[in-house]
């Protein structure tokens, strides 16, 4: 039964010798903040599902939103530190996952504080609703993106000539997000303004004659022969491409799926690798020899934390270098073919596209600082095109002011608060507030001058942080030759010297190492080929004519057994030439760590804020990346224009308790008895908790306990052989530990001897693994067996307890008796009189003299 908020008399089951006086209220009335008159709980939570499937889709909203189901975020506990106990943190984060549901079940449409009101089980706990909201809105959590907002600017507001004026600079992904991010927490939260400053007024600015910036769809000649349907362009990606998963987090998964509904295609891992004659690379040997690469990579991981391998720089260690190392003590053990070396180099080329730079050049120690922040899902590419999400964040809900041909030449900022931004064809804006967008590889050219200049701190994240390249081939046919249900295939590159060295293979790995199929999502029988690590800057210097006799000359290996055509149309990318990036995005450096990152994010004098995928620490180097900067940074505007989130004290009141006096005639004070709404509810939690023990009993007594699950043997091989070899590789490790230190008290610790297990078991005989594998090849069919049979059992307990319940309560229904009856009665004309008093006194608040 709800409680009732109102103020109201207690029930009169007797009547008493002198007059009742007002009931006072223990606990704040806030139901008239923001309007709060109409909010009610509950609506949000609903009634057609379990407890348990509600809570599981709240957590779910939680993860798909990058945020713990079950733990604050740093920002979160900074807020609400001083405000709840660790007892109350579980209802606001049921608050806060709740209110994340709405958002993400339909991203379509804007979560509204009274909905987020709903998502609470009491009264009480509306401020928690309304805290977690703001909190969700501010950091561009709900409400975000291509769709309208709530507006709850004043009329006055409105047409207010005091505006605070930001301008962007660049129309990229960042840049646009931003932009758009700004325009929706203005609108949602311009309540909070001055009652006469008005919204906040976005320019954006572009140098180039495009939005969109590395992310640009290149139109394709000839598009009546286009297969793309909705009226879609053919293009090709020239800059970014995919889209790297679209769950557990990817705010792109909102724009893409939930908003702008584009198409796109799933990739698919079924790419075969070609050898550098045109033969296709048996499979097995593929595969070993890329264990043989993570296994590199595994060891070189232990130099993070150690001392290099001799011969490298101590000081600034690189991946590369540390590789190369370790692949030549293989070498000195085993027999690695030039075919192994071929692969090997591959998979190198691979790791040099997804950081844009020859390995040589990655920090060994923080070049995958990142790591554990990918989101999940297959990879995909937009159909069409991955211009038109920027072309979504610019027009949807309305157009954004973006200024295209606007080049930026100086950005000026003084003590006053005040910045201006000068460009090159002579326009000047002043602004409050500043939002640089441009790529990393601009600011390291010094292209644009800040007065007064950037401070050392963040000259020195812009100097230690690299900046990579990549480049494409497109390649436009009129028809495929190739196999077209493949997404992407593979190609070995020769060396250039003694094919048993692996310094002969770095130059010439990323030539085309890698082809896209883009045939579905561009319209037109379309490769691309990639130009990775050191053949990115080849590139930019060969003549288009070279690459593309090159690359069809791969081709023509590959298909020796068809005619190849001639491509009707070829374009070669350039994007260290292109003055608007110089380059394609960024990574760490042998001197960097990640918080360069962070030193890059963070603004100057609260009146220069920086964004891009370059100031993104967790996802660095990617279009959801660039985005969620743009979210960060408007969140930090927002912040430094209103002010921190202010939380009610006491957030939570206590309970409410309703303390109805009256005087007696012997002049003595007694309290009035518990409400009748209260007893209702209690006797009937009562009598159902003893009804349902009852049944629990009458349920045991008939059918006994349900099945519980079986236990399941060990079914992980290496598990078993760790039980077994615990103790005589601790022995050894601990040993080691004390040479190593020269304490003969050392010992190892657990995470040592977890990894000198792992290598054991790595570099174990089969002969000494295969009663391991027997035997969790044992377990595992008993564990088959034995879950078939618990399902079974399960089933037919459930079944008979089922059809048990349902003749039981028939037999023995639950019924209040007649004291029970009475208080109903009373309870009901209670909440009638409670209802009344409400309609008449409009969640009036008690007066400051009680």
């Amino acid at each position: 039964m709800p409680e009732v908020r109102t103020k109201r008399k207690p029930v009169r089951l007797s009547k008493p010798s002198a007059p009742l006086t007002p009931t006072v209220r223990t606990v704040p009335d806030r139901s008239l903040i923001k309007g709060r008159a109409n909010f009610r709980p509950k609506t949000s939570i609903p009634q057609d599902i379990t407890a348990e499937e509600y809570a599981k889709q709240c957590s779910q909203a939680a993860l798909n939103s990058r945020l713990s189901p079950h733990v604050l975020h740093p920002n979160e506990y900074q807020m609400l530190r001083e405000h709840i106990n660790h007892l109350q943190v579980t209802t606001y984060l049921n608050i806060r996952n709740g209110i994340l549901r709405l958002w993400q079940r339909n991203p379509l449409v804007s979560v509204t504080r009274e909905e987020a009101a709903g998502c609470a089980k009491d009264y009480r706990y509306f401020d928690v609703a309304d805290i977690a909201y703001e909190w969700l809105v501010r950091n561009g959590y709900i409400n975000f993106g291509c769709i309208e907002v709530p507006n709850t600017l004043s009329s006055s507001q409105s047409v207010s000539q005091r505006k605070k004026r930001i301008v962007v600079i660049g129309a990229g992904i960042a840049g646009l997000g931003a932009a758009r991010q700004l325009e929706g927490l203005s609108n949602q939260l311009g309540g909070e303004f001055g009652p006469m400053d008005g919204p906040v007024e976005i320019v954006v600015l572009e140098g180039r004659g495009r939005i969109g910036g590395r992310v640009y769809s290149h139109p394709l000649h000839g598009q009546t022969a286009t297969g793309l349907k909705d009226g879609k362009r053919a293009t090709a990606d020239l800059g970014a491409s995919i889209i790297t998963g679209f769950d557990n987090g990817n705010p792109l998964t909102v724009l893409v799926r939930g908003q702008l509904a584009l198409n796109y295609h799933s990739l698919h891992d079924n790419s075969l690798i070609y050898d550098c004659d045109g033969s296709v690379v048996d499979k097995t040997r593929d595969n070993q020899t890329e264990r043989l690469y993570n296994d590199i990579l595994d060891r070189v991981a232990v130099f993070k934390k150690k001392p290099t391998p001799q011969g490298l720089d101590p000081r600034h260690p690189t991946l590369g270098k540390t590789m190369d190392a370790v692949l030549d003590q293989y070498q000195s053990l085993t027999n690695i073919t030039p075919l192994d070396l071929r692969l090997i180099n591959w998979h190198y080329a691979n790791l040099e596209y997804a950081n844009a730079v020859n390995v040589d050049k990655l920090s060994l120690g923080s070049w995958d600082q990142d790591d554990g922040n990918e989101f999940r899902g297959a990879h995909a590419m937009l159909i069409g095109g991955y211009t038109q999400l920027a072309r979504g964040l610019w027009l949807s809900p309305r157009k954004l002011d973006v200024r295209t041909n606007h080049c930026v030449r100086k950005i000026s900022h003084h003590q006053s608060g005040k910045a201006k931004v000068e460009c090159e064809n002579g326009t000047v804006i002043e602004a409050d507030k500043v939002v640089v967008t441009l790529p990393l590889g601009v600011l390291k050219a010094g292209s644009v001058e800040f007065d007064p200049p950037l401070p050392e701190w963040k000259q020195g994240a812009i100097s230690r942080l690299g900046y990579g390249l990549l480049n494409k081939v497109v390649l436009v046919f009129d028809e495929v030759f190739w196999d077209a249900e493949n997404d992407m295939m593979g190609l070995l590159r020769s060396p250039v010297g003694d094919e048993s060295k692996q310094s002969s293979y770095e130059s010439r790995r990323g030539r085309f190492y890698l082809f896209w199929n883009c045939t579905e999502v561009s319209g037109r029988p379309m490769l691309v080929a990639l130009m990775a690590g050191e053949a990115a800057h080849q590139a930019e210097v060969e003549s288009d004519e070279s690459i593309i006799s090159e690359v069809m000359g791969e081709l023509s290996k590959i298909y020796a057994a068809k005619k190849i055509p001639i491509p009707v149309e070829t374009i070669i990318t350039r994007w260290q030439k292109d003055v608007f990036s110089r380059g394609s995005y960024s990574y760490v450096g042998p001197e960097a760590t990640g918080e360069d990152y962070n030193l890059l994010a963070k603004s100057i004098d609260n009146t220069i804020y920086f964004a891009g995928e370059h100031t993104c620490g967790t996802h660095p180097a990617t279009v959801h990346g660039a985005y969620i900067s743009g979210l960060q940074v408007a969140h930090d505007i927002m912040d430094s224009l209103l002010g921190p989130i202010k939380v009610p004290s006491p957030l939570i009141p206590s309970k409410p308790k309703y303390e109805g006096a009256y005087t007696s005639s012997a002049g003595q004070k007694r309290k009035a008895e518990k409400s009748a709404i209260e007893k209702a509810r209690e006797m009937k939690e009562a009598r159902l908790e003893k009804y349902e023990e009852k049944l629990r009993e009458a349920l045991h007594e008939a059918l006994g306990e349900r099945p519980s699950k079986p236990f399941r043997s060990g079914a992980n091989p290496f598990l078993l052989y760790q039980k077994d070899h615990w103790f005589i590789c601790k022995a050894k490790c601990d040993e080691a530990r004390r040479k190593a230190t020269g304490n003969p008290e050392d010992k190892a610790t657990r995470n040592e001897v977890r990894a000198a297990l792992g290598l054991m078991w790595r570099e174990a005989p089969e002969e000494e693994k295969k009663p391991y594998l027997n035997e969790t090849e044992s377990n595992k069919k008993n564990n088959s067996q034995a879950v078939v049979e618990f399902k079974k059992k399960l089933q037919a307990w459930d079944d008979a307890a089922e059809k048990f319940t349902k003749e039981w309560k028939e037999k023995n229904p639950s019924l209040p008796d007649g004291e029970e009856q009475d208080v109903i009665r009373e309870a009901e004309i209670e909440l009638s009189e409670a209802k009344r008093n409400r309609k008449l006194n409009g969640f009036m608040d008690d007066s400051d003299a009680e």
